[in-house]
């Protein structure tokens, strides 16, 4: 079928194109708003700049399609296949993506706002600059859980979004949004959040060894019994941060800002808080064993019953820190 042939049956009110085959088809610019186009076959077609609103793309063959500054507000993608495609700028605000393939396309500056993306597959894909506030992708049960491993998310606004689960294995999530996110039970080994600004975001249970969170901000975060062993937390922001059970052993804290913040049960065996600040810090029964803690300031800190009797406190502060027999120190 030709493009013309299509929109003409389009503008004569006829929107079912049900599994048609439109391999490489140019329907740039085209208005298809509310089209049924699911089982289709779309492979390497040109649809920059359409407008697809509400249209149905339900298990449709997308791979190496050009969608750039489309419109597909609300639209139907689930289980759609989208590996390989372009969709630099596109808009999938609402878009129903659940269980689609995603696999190395192009979402730089992609518009996900409240987008469904449950169970779809994110691996090695360009988010760069995207917006996915309030997007899904929570895991449910394992049937439902996002697959992020490899992605770019350099600078991305996803703040509010929930990926309770997701696979986020070495992802770029460098000086992102994430203020308000849910990434607990989250796995984020070895991934990059340097400089990210994570706001009263959830971590609580995360999987975090090996990722890189220097310069982060993580005010007011949830990070409790998150494993955080081995991880960059260099000149890391994290006023009263909760970090209760976490697992931070070897993980590097210098110049670490960790004022008010809750490390009761913590450990930080082997770990580098050089100079980290401390003040008014909770580590009650933490354990420090061989903890760096060289010009640390523990102003005011409380580390009742914690266990610091091989930790390194050479011109450490303890002006009015609770040492671990309760006792204050002068």
């Amino acid at each position: 079928m030709t493009p013309q042939e299509l929109l003409k049956r389009y503008a004569a009110g006829k929107t079912n194109f049900k599994g048609f085959s439109l391999n490489g088809i140019d329907l740039s610019g085209a208005d298809l708003i509310g089209a049924n186009l699911q089982l289709a076959d779309l492979e390497s077609a040109n649809l920059t700049f359409a407008f697809l609103t509400r249209a149905n793309f339900q298990q449709t063959n997308l791979s190496k399609v050009q969608l750039s500054g489309a419109n597909l507000n609300q639209a139907n993608l689930s289980k759609a296949n989208l590996s390989d495609a372009n969709l630099h700028g596109v808009s999938l605000q609402g878009a129903d993506l659940r269980s689609a393939q995603l696999m190395l396309a192009d979402l730089m500056d992609a518009n996900l706002i409240e987008a469904d993306l449950r169970n779809a597959d994110l691996s090695g894909a360009n988010l760069t600059g995207a917006c996915l506030r309030g997007a899904n992708l929570r895991q449910e049960d394992r049937k439902y859980v996002a697959n992020l491993r490899g992605a770019n998310l350099h600078q991305a606004d996803l703040e509010g979004a929930n990926l309770r689960g997701a696979d986020l294995a070495y992802v770029d999530l460098s000086e992102a949004n994430l203020a308000n996110v849910t990434f607990q039970n989250a796995d984020l080994h070895g991934a990059n959040l340097s400089k990210a600004y994570l706001k009263e975001a959830n971590l609580s249970d995360a999987k975090l060894a090996g990722a890189n969170l220097a310069e982060a901000d993580l005010t007011n975060a949830s990070v409790n019994r998150a494993d955080l062993s081995e991880a960059t937390l260099t000149q890391a922001t994290m006023y009263d941060i909760r970090l209760t059970d976490a697992i931070l052993r070897q993980a590097n804290l210098q110049d670490a800002v960790l004022t008010r913040g809750n490390l009761n049960l913590v450990d930080l065996s082997r770990a580098d808080l050089s100079r980290a600040q401390l003040q008014s810090a909770t580590l009650i029964e933490a354990y420090l064993g061989r903890t760096n803690l060289t010009g640390a300031d523990l102003t005011d800190a409380i580390l009742t019953r914690a266990e610091i009797s091989s930790a390194i406190l050479i011109d450490a502060i303890l002006t009015g820190t609770t040492m671990p027999d309760d006792t204050i120190h002068a």
